[in-house]
């Protein structure tokens, strides 16, 4: 950059565009430096540019933050892998995402999450952080941290980590562990005894009806493992967030304890905002996902609270399988999930425009929280010295979700055939544009790997 008052020289400006920052939405353009915002002004008063690109009056926002996605790759790159599902991201206006450590084999130490982000290095295309499941040794939280991780993820519904999810002590251990790094401690919260007692009721009386799904995972469910992980956190106060919370019972508990100053914060999903349980009479097992599909009544509880402030985050909660999978008729094998990268931020923005939530609240729940929450510096607004990530949106642009077209290797959604009001068109990481118009400009290997304890 060639310093000097009128003759600044920067490497891109984004011109002719609607700027949405903390202060409000601003008529002009952006100026780019080295990977990072230089100034936000209006038209004319940007400084010269080596790169000039129009945005042809399009609405410019923060690159967009999926804070729970399920990436796959590792033995499961049949269902997706680091360059499919970030190309996926990238298509949905998502310029930094979040992998879940589910996997086959599971992330849970240091060595596994290094070699995991040793294999994304290679190949994502967007930032990608990473999650693990909590370790069975006590000397490897420390390690993990150093490792990388943007935080530890908790399934109390599955055996997916090494710790007895039953034993309240043992979850005690961790809270403390996670409490003294200071890192974030992520909550799948459905209590398992309660699913698998029910599950097993069912089996035994061979209901094979779609709708019998969501009677294994009923709210109850939910709420119970809430309250307890709640009451485990009084007096030791980590950084405890709740992955799709999905009823308005356990929204409110965590809204109590905010209010008593505990460190809490929770996000939804699109389908818990947008579908209700009575979608499986037609699609079935395509349509099964943790937390299952709720009533109608419960999914607007849900709605009214992210409205209201009392939701943090939206999530995609994107956890693609094969369509072969998810058509199993033995409902007890179907694998629950769908993609979600591709559908979430049109949803989303149709919901702005037919003004049932305001684009300040969108922004919040897809950029400036989770950026906040998981402490992504850098990212998730438009101001000066934050990274130039950013998401350009047709918002009047209308188009039907048709999942044969997803960047996503799950060409399915339950989604399907919505019309939608609202397109990323634009993505741009680090000043460089690396999706147009739904072409994937960035070459595999070219996105970044978090470390937001560095």
């Amino acid at each position: 950059m060639i310093m000097g008052c009128e003759s600044t020289l920067v490497d891109l400006a984004i011109v002719n565009a609607k700027i949405l920052t903390e202060q409000g939405i601003v008529e002009g353009g952006i100026a780019i430096d080295e990977g990072k915002i230089f100034s936000v002004k209006k038209e004319g008063r940007l400084p010269r540019a080596s790169k000039t690109i129009n945005a042809n009056g399009k609405l410019v926002l923060p690159g967009f933050v999926d804070a729970h996605v399920h990436l796959r790759d590792l033995n499961l790159e049949y269902k997706e892998d680091f360059y499919s599902g970030t190309c996926a991201a990238l298509a949905g206006g998502f310029t930094t995402v979040l992998d879940m450590p589910n996997t086959i084999p599971p992330t849970n130490s240091a060595l596994g999450l290094r070699e995991k982000m040793e294999l994304a290095k290679g190949k994502s295309v967007a930032n990608v952080g990473f999650f693990t499941c909590i370790p069975e040794k006590e000397e490897e939280f420390k390690r993990i941290k150093e490792a990388g991780a943007v935080g530890f993820k908790l399934y109390l519904h599955r055996p997916f980590q090494e710790l007895d999810v039953d034993d309240d002590n043992s979850l005690l251990q961790a809270l403390k562990a996670i409490k003294e790094l200071d890192m974030v401690f992520s909550v799948h919260a459905e209590d398992r005894r309660l699913i698998e007692g029910l599950e097993e009721r069912f089996k035994a009386e061979a209901d094979s009806s779609p709708l019998t799904y969501p009677k294994t995972h009923p709210p109850i469910a939910e709420v119970k493992a809430v309250r307890r992980i709640l009451s485990l956190t009084k007096g030791i106060n980590p950084r405890l967030h709740f992955c799709h919370t999905s009823t308005g019972r356990a929204i409110s508990l965590i809204s109590k304890a905010k209010a008593e100053g505990l460190g809490v914060t929770c996000e939804v999903t699109p389908h818990h905002l947008l579908l209700s349980e009575t979608l499986l009479n037609r699609l079935g097992g395509l349509a099964f996902v943790d937390p299952p599909l709720r009533g109608y009544r419960t999914r607007r509880v849900v709605w009214n609270a992210l409205v209201n402030g009392r939701v943090d985050v939206v999530a995609s909660d994107h956890a693609p399988h094969t369509l072969e999978e998810k058509m199993d008729k033995d409902i007890w094998k179907v694998p629950v999930g769908f993609p979600g990268l591709e559908t979430t931020l049109p949803l989303i923005l149709t919901m702005v425009k037919k003004g049932m939530l305001s684009l300040g609240q969108l922004v919040e729940v897809l950029a400036r929280n989770p950026s906040r929450i998981f402490r992504l510096k850098g990212k998730g607004d438009i101001a000066e010295g934050f990274d130039a990530d950013l998401t350009v949106v047709d918002v009047e642009r209308e188009f039907v979700i048709d999942s044969s077209t997803f960047y996503s290797k799950a060409k399915y959604s339950p989604f399907d055939g919505e019309k939608v009001v609202g397109k990323p068109v634009q993505a741009f990481i680090g000043g460089q544009l690396v999706m147009d118009e739904g072409v994937i400009l960035a070459k595999p290997g070219s996105g970044s790997i978090l470390h937001p304890y560095a």
